[in-house]
């Protein structure tokens, strides 16, 4: 897939211009301009990827890597009133009047506004540049839509809230790989930061969310015994080809339910596929002498992760 090109207007918090420092080291590394509007810093900058949301955390990623005491705190709205409209399109405002009414450029209706401003309209500027698309009048540039604008929002909330306790099962390369990626999702990926945080109960008693990651190819008796001994649910996660899969680990509560027991022999990659075929059945193991072992684990919440 390719990746695109596309122009974000972040507000800041913890950074003034007076901190040349931090403002340089954004110029330079990141391409971009700090400013004030009314008092409040933002900073413009473009970023690269395969959708404006992973464009978006790509640079905040590298923003904080460059200065961590600074928090990205929103995108900001870039919004337009009919004056503006023409002035960025060289138009006069009765044409774009004509635009706003439906008088021109019929069939295709020009977008809702978003607010009132005094007693004037005002639109939200990406929505009215890619509908200037059609006419050949737009900025040339890439913004976010409205539903990207709130998911990067919502992701930019809980950025650096997520703290994970890797456990890796064995130390493979395919194991360390996964970890690598999961770090990495944890970081950028909204996605899978919401899948932690609806599930807490995978977290340690130091607040970091626990995911255990093994190897298809492991025993499945082993890994089953190591999930066992943790005192609270975790994040079970493995990988099969190009995508990371992963199960919230628990105590099945279901006495009554049906269970299936792992014998030795089978993998992880095994286990995988009886989940698939009975979705939220309980899997036990027998204990080392051989009886029935009492623990039940059921997994819960799938999820799949392109990227691995």
């Amino acid at each position: 897939m390719y990746e695109y090109e596309y122009e974000f207007v972040f507000v800041l918090d913890g950074i003034s211009l007076d901190d040349h420092d931090a403002v340089r080291s954004l110029s330079e590394n990141l391409g971009a301009l700090v400013s004030t509007f009314h008092g409040v810093p933002r900073m413009s900058v473009s970023g690269e990827g395969k959708s404006a949301v992973a464009a978006a955390f790509a640079v905040v990623k590298r923003a904080y890597e460059l200065v961590p005491s600074m928090r990205i705190v929103r995108l900001d709205r870039d919004m337009v009133g009919v004056s503006d409209i023409a002035e960025l399109t060289g138009r006069t405002r009765q044409n774009v009047t004509q635009w706003v009414h439906g008088q021109r450029h019929d069939g295709v209706p020009f977008p809702r506004p978003e607010t009132v401003v005094g007693r004037s309209l005002a639109w939200l500027w990406p929505e009215v540049n890619e509908w200037l698309r059609g006419l050949d009048l737009d900025d040339g540039l890439n913004w976010p839509t409205r539903d990207e604008m709130t998911e990067i929002d919502w992701g930019l909330r809980n950025f650096r809230a997520i703290r994970l306790n890797l456990v890796l099962h064995s130390d493979g390369a395919d194991v360390r790989r996964i970890a690598r990626h999961l770090a990495e999702h944890a970081r950028t990926n909204p996605e899978f930061i919401r899948y932690l945080l609806v599930n807490p109960q995978v977290c340690d008693a130091g607040g970091k969310y626990t995911v255990f990651v093994c190897s298809p190819r492991n025993e499945a008796v082993e890994v089953f015994r190591r999930l066992d001994s943790f005192p609270h649910p975790v994040v079970l996660a493995t990988v099969s080809g190009k995508r990371i899969h992963a199960f919230v680990m628990e105590g099945d509560e279901d006495e009554g339910g049906e269970t299936t027991e792992l014998v030795p022999g089978m993998t992880v990659r095994d286990w995988l596929g009886m989940i698939a075929l009975s979705p939220g059945r309980g899997f036990t193991v027998a204990r080392r002498g051989g009886t029935a072992g009492a623990a039940t684990i059921a997994a819960r919440s799938p999820m799949d992760l392109v990227g691995a």
